[in-house]
């Protein structure tokens, strides 16, 4: 029963896999990390019950995962940097080739890239959008404002922190707040279960 029990403990935590910023990344939550060479780091922290997990099996069921992940796609598709288990909280980094990688890998949506190569890719950017100055939100701006520009976007569809090598500009208004000048905390709407589908939601910025 345990050894279920761990496993299935140990989906959850390949289902919330972050970007981070190598071995060096500092979170205490679920977060994804896109850098400036299109690199993603996925960081993951997933509070464990000590009596239904087990270690090994965890470490086990990631291996298998990355390894059958890069027999298919090659060795550097997708990397485990660091996985470990402390005072019933697990951690675990993985990096990614880019977003196509961590995408397929995590069956969720990413994309990052430019905003012209977001447009081509059929993203329509047709959400309310904030503006961000000095660090804080300064009111709504129209969508074609972003969509005329060359910034960069990362679109996604998660409960997850978003860190960005840059400086962001605009963020959709919905389900976001920011945490810094290269963060942006996505939460869920209000009254939903954890779990639960989220909008498309963009985070356009400047590097």
């Amino acid at each position: 029963m345990k050894r279920i029990i761990s496993i299935s403990l140990a989906c959850v935590i390949i289902a919330g896999l972050l970007t981070g910023c190598g071995n060096s990344l500092d979170v205490d939550c679920d977060t994804v990390y896109v850098e400036k060479k299109g690199t993603i780091i996925g960081a993951a922290v997933q509070k464990l019950d000590k009596d239904y997990y087990n270690e090994d099996e965890l470490e086990e069921f990631i291996d298998t995962k990355e390894e059958a992940y890069q027999e298919e796609h090659g060795k550097s598709s997708v990397k485990v940097s660091d996985f470990s288990v402390k005072d019933g909280v697990a951690e675990l980094l993985v990096k990614y080739a880019g977003y196509e990688d961590y995408q397929e890998f995590n069956n969720v949506t990413l994309f990052a890239g430019t905003v012209p190569q977001a447009l081509a890719a059929g993203y329509d950017f047709n959400t309310k959008f904030v503006e961000i100055k000095d660090g804080k939100a300064a009111g709504e701006v129209e969508s074609s404002t972003i969509t005329e520009s060359d910034y960069k976007v990362v679109v996604l569809s998660e409960k997850i922190d978003v860190k960005v090598d840059g400086t962001i500009k605009y963020m959709s208004s919905d389900y976001t707040s920011l945490k810094a000048k290269d963060t942006v905390s996505i939460t869920l709407p209000e009254n939903a279960e954890d779990g639960a589908e989220l909008a498309l939601v963009y985070v356009v910025y400047e590097e």
